[in-house]
């Protein structure tokens, strides 16, 4: 089970299950318009760090460098990356400019979903998930008094989120592996997989790419072409290799 929001702060009795229409509006109309952009504790998952730093110019070192703190109370010792605030008292978005949010095209997927919340489940036996999504209504926000109407899968093709659903899904299923019951927390080694193939693309694609790996697995060669030009592939093979050499999952298949 996964839920994502804007502010992982909020507590469950502002959420509420939605099956229907809600309206919503955020913009510079709206009077509480940049308030919801301090004081976050915002979690960043590796595509939402992949399309920031992009989008920026920088590479994976210097945007963790300067954005990202660690937490590690996972179970497993997983890494969770979230966004650094500002180190005053207005504790903003680092992101946030006189005019609104100066990453928006890129901006993270818990900021697109807002107001909303989506839990997934994942079914054991079928290969598909099944979504539920949750209005998120905080006291401050006046979003709610203006704006259209929008539907559940109206707002996601807005928001541009299936391609985000897609990429953190991926994730989710490395971090919540059926398999993670086999062993118990995560080694130094396994840590520095982790932080490799999941934030650090530079420095997978030199593993991938200039090691033996590829020589070793089964790989369509059409698949490894896809990876040398987009980083957004190399992400994706990056947690299939994850789910391989941290669990034994069947994600990979060595040559014989």
């Amino acid at each position: 089970m996964a839920t994502t929001s804007a502010k992982q702060k909020i507590q469950h009795d502002q959420m509420a299950p939605l099956d229907g229409p809600f309206r919503f509006a955020c913009d510079p109309s709206v009077p509480c318009f940049k308030e919801c952009c301090r004081d976050l504790d915002l979690i960043l998952t590796p595509y939402d760090i992949l399309r920031l730093k992009q989008g920026i110019g920088l590479t994976s070192e210097t945007f963790i460098e300067r954005y990202v703190v660690w937490d590690f109370s996972h179970e497993m010792g997983f890494p969770t990356a979230k966004l650094k605030m500002s180190d005053d008292d207005s504790k903003l978005c680092p992101f946030l400019g006189k005019d609104g949010c100066d990453v928006y095209v890129n901006r993270p997927s818990a900021c697109r979903i807002y107001p909303l919340a989506r839990a997934t489940q994942k079914h054991a036996r079928f290969d598909r998930t099944t979504d539920a999504y949750f209005l998120v209504r905080e006291s401050h926000c006046k979003g709610f008094e203006r704006g259209r109407e929008w539907s559940i899968e109206e707002w996601k093709r807005d928001q541009g989120l299936d391609d985000y659903f897609e990429m953190n899904d991926l994730w989710t299923a490395v971090v919540c592996s059926p398999f993670k019951e086999r062993r118990g927390k995560l080694s130094d080694n396994d840590l520095k997989a982790v932080f490799m193939a999941a934030y650090n693309p530079e420095m997978f694609r030199k593993f991938v790419f200039h090691s033996s790996l590829l020589d070793r697995i089964v790989i369509d060669d059409g698949e490894v072409e896809k990876m040398k030009s987009s980083e957004r592939q190399l992400l994706k093979f990056g947690f299939a290799w994850l789910r391989f050499v941290l669990f034994g999952e069947s994600t990979i298949k060595l040559r014989d």
